[in-house]
């Protein structure tokens, strides 16, 4: 059976974020009610891109992005660029390049909203999100930090 990607509807919301629920939780990154409530107003900001993946009518993906802003988020818009801050697929729907679609969505609705690149950021031992990176475009651009947690993490850029 296929799977098709497209622009969110307001109706998918709550699907997209029970993807991004399973896939944390896959991953041993349960999310406590913070978390979720701030993924919840995320997703349904209406500046926010967010495109889902889906087969036989259920919701296995989802992807959000935004305006990418100066300052790591802090400062003002970037003219052009495009931060993506999510990308998640159901964990019984992993290894099926499910990821690969979705970013090549938010690609597509980016470049025809005017973007002309695209930014990340991604754990540093996220090896699964790495090769899903690298197989769409990104390259490092040198920049790492580290989470509040610990994590260590690189920052993935692409042109469009």
């Amino acid at each position: 059976m296929s799977i098709a990607t497209r622009v969110a509807r307001p109706g998918d919301l709550t699907a997209a974020l029970e993807v991004w629920r399973r896939a944390n939780a896959a991953r041993g990154k349960t999310p406590g009610p913070d978390r979720v409530a701030r993924v919840q107003a995320k997703l349904a900001d209406p500046a926010a891109l967010v495109v889902v993946a889906e087969r036989a009518g259920e919701l296995v993906g989802m992807a959000a992005a935004e305006s990418g802003r100066e300052e790591d988020g802090a400062g003002g818009v970037v003219p052009g660029l495009c931060h993506i801050s999510m990308v998640f697929v159901r964990p019984d729907h992993w290894g099926n390049r499910i990821g690969e679609l979705l970013v090549d969505a938010v690609r597509k609705e980016a470049l025809r909203q005017g973007h002309t690149s695209l930014q990340l950021w991604t754990g540093e031992g996220n090896h699964r999100a790495l090769r899903l990176y690298d197989r769409t475009g990104f390259r490092p651009s040198g920049r790492t930090g580290q989470l509040s947690t610990g994590e260590r993490i690189v920052h993935l850029t692409r042109s469009l």
